[in-house]
């Protein structure tokens, strides 16, 4: 990918999904992970369109309603299935051009570690505990990243 390009979201998918994953595996197998709107719970499927198949499909096999708001929590198996629909969801549930829903938290349920994926194709790593944020960073670093720490902190 040519350095700045603007994204769009197949290329984003493209290029994320195979690092969520990685992510995802620096932690210990078998993991629990709780995944919620970013500041307020809202319907997770607030519209019909025909997106996000494996996260609907998900929803409907398990009987869940569209309109639930709150946590869902899943296995790490489950994450995996469901990444590429989880990391385009805040971007991706809506078709219109520039339209975007809520960013979403995806949280390991037992260590302070917090994947936030973000309205405007961009994933952030985030926790209190700067030796497990080192350790996931330095397994999961690649060229097609920019690494940047937030302001205040340090990697």
């Amino acid at each position: 990918m040519e350095k700045g390009k603007e994204l769009n979201l197949a290329d984003f998918i493209t290029l994320y999904d195979p690092w969520f994953k990685k992510v995802i595996s620096t932690f210990e197998r078998g993991s629990s992970w709780i995944i919620n709107h970013d500041k307020n719970d809202l319907e997770w499927f607030p519209n019909n369109e025909d997106n996000l198949p494996a996260l609907r499909n998900f929803f409907k096999r398990n009987d869940i309603s569209a309109q639930f708001r709150g946590a869902l929590i899943c296995s790490e198996e489950l994450l995996m299935e469901l990444s590429k629909d989880l990391i385009s969801y805040p971007y991706g549930l809506f078709k219109d051009e520039g339209l975007f829903y809520s960013n979403i938290d995806i949280s390991h349920r037992e260590l302070p570690f917090v994947i936030k994926v973000l309205d405007h194709l961009n994933m952030d790593l985030l926790s209190t505990d700067e030796k497990l944020l080192s350790k996931v960073v330095s397994k999961t670093n690649s060229d097609s990243f920019l690494l940047k720490p937030d302001r205040g902190t340090s990697l």
